[in-house]
């Protein structure tokens, strides 16, 4: 966090030389976290995440607002001896490195990957962990370094006359990342209506799930093991792991399954929706919408 308070304190003050120093040290250390967090997801021989992993792969606006948040209160600590620096080290906690150990975890996942369910194993799941997580680093980052700049000015260290056009160049920075977080926002809520669909299936609450309404006693043998759904621009894939009994699902369900889907799809107002649906004891079934159509 020092690194990132210098940065926006030498924009502040229009001090080059910190401004050099603090990137470089911001840039080696995002490296070295990313590096570290790689190597030891390949040493341990990592292969499958859980939600503390994947809650960190889709930021939105919302995470930006904790970034400023941590931004004020680290700053603001350090203008004052009174405070403890410990305040920074809470912001790095929540902000910092946990998105950047994730990417470095995605980075050595690949493109898909793989989840286990009790004794069943699931490749194929779609990885975008690095990418996402990264993304919520930028915007931690930014939003950090804009905020800290701003209380830097506030409390009269610098002045507005000599850094406006670091504030303006920064504040650009904060206003494109803005787009891609303000439409991750849409997606998110999206995403969580169909999540709360599946945590009722899940629950065994299945008149309130539109798909299984039309034989609850059918589908309650079946268990819904994972869900993963990811939506970007009103585009979904759908991840689910299912568990039945021996030839209990067949294609055919299988088909009638993803006809409703795409229904539901529609009322959540998807453009496309791709599925992927694997069965234990293994079996996959996999729902192209450009195909289909």
């Amino acid at each position: 966090m020092d690194p990132i308070l210098s940065l926006a304190f030498g924009l502040a003050v229009s001090d080059g030389k910190l401004i050099r120093r603090s990137a470089v040290t911001v840039g080696f250390g995002v490296l070295a976290v990313i590096g570290t967090a790689s190597l030891l997801s390949w040493g341990l021989g990592i292969s499958h995440v859980q939600s503390e992993i994947t809650g960190r792969t889709s930021p939105n606006l919302i995470d930006l607002g904790i970034a400023i948040a941590a931004a004020v209160a680290g700053s603001f600590s350090m203008t004052r001896q009174h405070l403890s620096n410990s305040i920074a080290g809470v912001a790095i906690a929540v902000a910092l490195v946990p998105p950047l150990c994730v990417s470095g975890i995605g980075i050595t996942l690949g493109s898909e990957m793989v989840a286990v369910f009790g004794r069943g194993t699931v490749a194929g799941l779609t990885n975008q962990i690095a990418e996402g997580s990264f993304l919520l680093f930028l915007a931690n980052l930014i939003g950090i370094t804009v905020t800290s700049l701003v209380v830097f000015l506030l409390q009269r260290y610098g002045s507005i006359r000599r850094c406006w056009r670091n504030l303006l160049v920064w504040l650009g920075l904060l206003g494109l990342l803005s787009i891609p977080l303000s439409s991750a926002l849409h997606d998110f809520s999206v995403r969580q209506e169909m999540d709360a669909v599946f945590g009722r299936f899940k629950a065994g609450q299945l008149k309130r799930v539109a798909i299984a309404q039309s034989n609850p006693r059918f589908w309650s043998r079946v268990r819904l093991m994972y869900s993963n759904v990811i939506v970007v621009n009103n585009k979904a894939r759908l991840d689910l792991v299912l568990n039945a009994p021996e030839d209990f699902l067949n294609q055919s369900l299988m088909d009638d399954f993803y006809q409703k889907m795409q229904r539901r799809a529609k009322d959540f107002g998807l453009n496309d929706l791709d599925v992927n649906i694997s069965v234990i004891p293994n079996r996959v079934y996999k729902f192209d919408s450009q195909k289909v159509n």
